[in-house]
């Protein structure tokens, strides 16, 4: 079977539960650029603003950069709340993205008077790690960091047996699934990801990244092993001697976390980007 189930990090997770912010108060602006379609978050300050890309999963849409959106901006860090598919004038479905898509959205930020476009980070959760440490090894231009049950490898898309993402028009070594849709998905990406050869050859370049990382994983992930694959990038990451602090929390939930956890993963990430942009 070609098509991958699809999951969704929680955008409940989000918005749902509040911590003490500086309370700045916030603009919503539709993005005019190119093909971009995303919201920028504008608190209102009269000095230039870091700002964080934030996208979801597999869930498509704008609506996880949008509760970051909300979740950040009131910190005074400016927010671009990204869609990058399923949305009018973009691709339906999560295959063969092109990475190009995500530089654009650095090259809109470095035309916004209002940003300071030497401070950018992303936040990503789910599939969209993915492309979020795609982007932030191909692109020094990024500075920090934040990624919620992510993946160590690029993976095919969602109703094709290609990559999920593109470069240059060529295809991003990626991994399939194993076994059939009979299989629990769990049990497909693990079984995929003792194939080494293609693992190594499917294996993000964390060494360029340019700045500080946050890992958040789910011990119990039911749909790939989240926790392993984030122990596996600090090893990685500690072999190649990585000169920026890389930090690794995880909770013993599945892939969505819970209520119980929501308030400290959503302060961490808030922690992580006011410190570190």
């Amino acid at each position: 079977m070609r098509k991958f189930i699809p999951f969704i990090f929680i955008i409940i997770l989000l918005i749902s539960f509040s911590s003490k912010a500086d309370n700045y108060e916030y603009g919503i602006h539709k993005v005019e650029y190119k093909n971009l379609v995303a919201n920028l978050y504008l608190p209102k300050t009269e000095k230039k603003l870091s700002v964080v890309i934030a996208f979801g999963g597999s869930e498509g849409g704008l609506g996880t950069g949008n509760a970051n959106g909300e979740m950040i901006a009131p910190y005074g860090i400016a927010v671009l709340g990204l869609a990058y598919f399923q949305e009018k004038g973009i691709a339906q479905t999560l295959d063969q993205i092109p990475m190009e898509y995500f530089i654009n959205a650095i090259n809109y930020l470095e035309t916004h008077p209002l940003i300071d476009s030497s401070k950018i980070g992303v936040v990503a959760g789910s599939r969209g790690t993915e492309a979020a440490f795609l982007l932030a090894s191909m692109d020094s231009r990024i500075k920090s960091l934040v990624v919620t049950t992510p993946s160590k490898v690029a993976w095919h898309g969602l109703t094709v047996a290609k990559s999920a993402w593109t470069v240059g028009g060529q295809d991003v070594p990626a991994l399939g699934l194993e076994l059939d849709s009979s299989a629990k998905l769990i049990d497909r990406f693990t079984i995929a990801l003792e194939n080494k050869t293609e693992v190594d050859k499917s294996l993000f370049k964390f060494e360029n990244i340019n700045g500080p990382i946050l890992m958040i994983s789910a011990e119990n992930d039911q749909v790939w092993p989240s926790f392993q694959m984030s122990n596996d990038i600090e090893v990685y990451l500690k072999n190649k001697q990585f000169k920026y602090k890389v930090v690794h929390n995880s909770y013993k939930t599945g892939h969505g976390f819970s209520q119980e956890t929501a308030p400290e993963i959503k302060q961490s990430i808030v922690n992580h980007f006011v410190s570190s942009l």
